[in-house]
Formats: C-alpha cells, sequence, structure tokens
C-alpha cells in the first residue's frame, strides 16, 4: 500500500477510536465470491419484471427451482446478512443482490437454470420452508421483516449505460475495497474502483491469522519446485495500493496474492506471511475478495444515518440507482 494511503486509512481509523467508537458487531451470514463474468444485460420493462421468474439450480434438492421475483429476495437477503444489520443496510444487500442476479438470468437465459444455489449451506438462495427451519418460532416475525424490506426496494437496480452492473460484494475489506481487475483481470469496470473504508478496520473478524504447515504448502502448489528451507520459500510480496497482494514469489515462482488465498483458504488476498521453524503464518486482513460492496462498510454507514441508495453510490460510484 502506498504510504499516502495507508496513513490516510490508519488515521481515519485512529480518529473513530479516539471518538469512543468500540469495535463493531460482526452481523454477515456469509461471505459471497461472485466470479462469473457478467455479460451486458437489459433492464427489464416493468410489465415483464412483474410476471419474471428466477431458474435456480438447487444442489441440496438437485432440482431446478422456479422462484417469482417478489418471493426471491426473501430468499436470498438471509444469505448474505444477517436481520439485526440496519434496514438501509439490507436495503443496500437486496438491491446488490437482485442487480447482481438479474444479470446472471439475462446472461443465462438460453440455460437450464439462471445460477446454483445451495439451499442446505445457506448460500445464494434459501426456499419459505428452508427460512423456516432456520429461524424456527421467530420465522413469522422475520418474514414480516424480510418482506418490509424488500418490497422497499422491489425491482430496483443499479445501472450503468441503462444495464445491470456486475455487483459484487464481501464481508470485510482491508480498510479500502480493491478494482475489480485487481482480482479478475480479465475485465474492468469504471464503478469498482478502490473506496475508503477505515471503518471495516473495527470489525471482530477483520485480521485473523491461518496456520499452514511445509507440507500443506507443497500440496497446494504441485508445480513449484520447492527448495530445502522452508523459511526462504515466500519472498518479495508487492502489493496493489489498496493493501492486497498483487503478487508474491514462493520458491522463483511468482504467485497472484489471489491464488495463493484460494489455495490456502485465506481469508483474504491482504495478507503477509511468517515462518517459525515449524510452520507459516498468514495473517489475513479483511474477509472476501474486496470488490464492491464492504458488508461491514454499508453497516457501519447506516449506523451512522446513510440511505440506502447513498450507500450504493459509495460502493458503485458512477451507477445509476434505477426506479422502482
Amino acid at each position: 500500500m502506498k504510504p499516502l494511503l495507508r496513513r490516510t486509512l490508519l488515521f481515519a481509523a485512529a480518529l473513530y477510536l479516539l471518538l469512543g467508537l468500540s469495535p463493531l458487531v460482526f452481523r454477515l451470514a456469509a461471505e459471497r465470491t461472485p466470479q462469473q463474468e457478467a455479460a451486458p444485460a437489459a433492464s427489464p420493462a416493468p410489465e415483464e419484471a412483474a410476471d419474471a421468474v428466477f431458474r435456480i439450480y438447487d444442489e441440496a434438492r438437485a432440482q431446478v427451482l422456479t422462484v417469482p421475483d417478489a418471493d426471491f429476495l426473501r430468499g436470498a437477503l438471509p444469505c448474505e446478512m444477517t436481520l439485526d444489520a440496519p434496514d438501509e443496510a439490507l436495503k443496500a444487500q437486496a438491491v446488490a443482490i437482485y442487480t447482481f442476479y438479474s444479470a446472471r438470468r439475462l446472461q443465462n437465459s438460453g440455460d437450464d437454470a439462471d445460477f446454483t444455489c445451495n439451499s442446505a449451506e445457506k448460500q445464494i438462495y434459501m426456499t419459505d420452508d428452508d427460512l423456516a427451519a432456520l429461524y424456527g418460532d421467530g420465522w413469522a416475525d422475520a418474514k414480516a421483516r424480510l418482506d418490509a424490506i424488500c418490497a422497499e426496494v422491489a425491482g430496483q437496480m443499479l445501472l450503468y449505460d441503462g444495464e445491470p452492473i456486475e455487483s459484487t460484494f464481501f464481508a470485510i475489506s482491508a480498510g479500502c475495497t480493491q478494482p475489480y481487475e485487481n482480482v479478475w483481470p480479465e475485465d474492468s469496470y469504471p464503478y469498482l474502483q478502490a473506496v475508503a473504508c477505515p471503518s471495516d478496520m473495527l470489525y471482530d473478524g477483520y485480521r485473523s491469522s491461518t496456520a499452514v504447515t511445509p507440507d500443506a504448502v507443497r500440496e497446494a502448489f504441485p508445480d513449484v519446485e520447492f527448495t530445502d528451507d522452508p523459511a526462504g520459500w515466500f519472498t518479495d510480496a508487492r502489493y496493489f495500493d489498496s493493501g492486497y497482494v498483487e503478487s508474491i514469489v514462493l520458491c522463483g515462482t511468482t504467485l497472484s496474492g489471489v491464488a495463493v488465498r484460494e489455495a490456502l483458504g485465506l481469508r483474504s488476498a491482504s495478507f503477509s506471511v511468517s515462518f517459525d521453524g515449524e510452520q507459516f503464518t498468514f495473517t489475513t486482513l479483511g474477509w472476501g475478495h474486496g470488490v464492491g460492496m464492504s458488508q461491514a462498510g454499508a453497516i457501519y454507514m447506516a449506523e451512522n444515518g446513510a440511505g440506502y441508495a447513498e450507500i450504493l453510490a459509495y460502493f458503485y460510484p458512477g451507477a445509476a440507482l434505477s426506479a422502482p
């Protein structure tokens, strides 16, 4: 990370702490890491949207679910953010979800399903029966809250040049989000650029450590020619301005930070690594790919008075919120 950007983020975080803010409660239901490239997609006309359905292949049931738009958000929102989050954060998350999967529906219109979920793992979508089992005696209240939140933003999408955007989102940033191309170099989007999220530094789960044995590293990177001394394996880490690892050298082989994160199961590609003679310790900042909306940041903004439209405008600058 460049010194000026790092100092700016650390100063902002210190200011929050001096003002007496306690660490924020982690209220994210699950990290999403959408990687499928979105094709240009036209916004549906109102009369089309009213009767539209999502065709979702549920791996847990091994069948395609046909879900009306009116019901989709109720089953998708709890997979991403728990209901004790502020209303405006939940609305922002709902719009991001609807935008992302509406684009997938348009892209995959000729396929058997628009996208895949796993209801048993609480991934992407759950049916009302799944939700009733999850919430138990609280299902009636949860359903009422979900329906009220979703009704507020029903049909709203984020558009760029009249098309649904690639509205990626994730759990916690490393103090700053990062451009789309840092993670998926095949494309770039003007509304997915780095924005500062110093409040994310206050979240439980912002910093974590993962212990990895040398044998596990060998197994994760079978094509690398390893030397006998693990202490010298990882060298020359290079960082993007946003604080995520751009590249790191492993025994002479240059790897992307994303590749290391995925191979070793790290929470984030913002990491440092040390070796104590027996195992590596990867210290990571944030949770998720870091592109688009930080769910922790959205919660913080909502708790401090921001509306959902303001939250979305901050994390997807230049994208337009469509009328309901």
